[in-house]
């Protein structure tokens, strides 16, 4: 019965470890990406897709531990980290909008 109540608080706990190794954008750090990125994609493809391709891209990496996210705005993340960056926005592939 010990056994019992000492899972039913420690289970708790453990569930909630993935969540705290993940954090979000640090903060500021997610819209200083949004006016970045949305500056150099709206000369490429308009600013409606250029701010769904951005957010999308912001999305994708989220989920990396706040210190990736801070080493990739400082230009300070090793270049796996860059790559790995690049391979998930490239996921949000914009298409630029079509030429009459």
């Amino acid at each position: 019965m010990r056994l019992k109540s000492l899972f039913a608080v420690v289970a708790p706990v453990v569930l909630l470890l993935p969540l705290s190794a993940h954090a979000d954008w640090p903060k500021g750090e997610r819209e200083k990406y949004m006016a970045q990125c949305t500056q150099a994609a709206t000369q490429q493809i308009g600013a409606a897709a250029a701010k769904s391709h951005c957010a999308c891209g912001a999305d994708a990496i989220k989920s990396y531990p706040a210190s990736d996210i801070q080493a990739l705005m400082d230009n300070k993340a090793t270049p796996e980290l860059q790559q790995k960056a690049l391979g998930q926005i490239a996921k949000c592939k914009a298409n630029p909008p079509a030429k009459k």
